[in-house]
């Protein structure tokens, strides 16, 4: 595999007034980006603890692809349009992934 993929975890919380409006922000962005052609899944869960805290699951084929989804029309108009002016708390966490990693040894498989 000669690219790493990118993979975005992100927390974010509105006011609880707001909560529903930001979750329809969120699956409209969510729903946008997986038209993406870079864009490999994009999930938004919700916490049944708190109903105004969401985490997103973003992965992307690669950087390229994550900087044309943050330079897209659609991350303009409902990510930052939408999504942000509802935000209160926001973690965003990313990652790579790196040489792909081999199974681990099944320890009850006879040799």
């Amino acid at each position: 595999m000669g690219s790493s993929y990118v993979l975005v975890i992100a927390d974010v919380s509105s006011r609880p007034e707001d909560a529903e409006e930001f979750g329809q922000a969120l699956e409209a962005l969510a729903g946008a980006c997986r038209d993406e052609p870079g864009c490999l899944s994009y999930n938004v869960f919700r916490s049944t603890d708190r109903p105004e805290r969401f985490v997103s699951i973003e992965k992307y084929a690669d950087s390229a692809a994550f900087t044309a989804h943050r330079e897209s029309a659609h991350f303009r108009e409902i990510g930052l349009g939408r999504v942000m002016p509802l935000a209160v708390d926001r973690d965003v966490q990313m990652y790579t992934s790196g040489a792909p990693i081999p199974p681990a040894p099944n320890p009850r498989r006879a040799e």
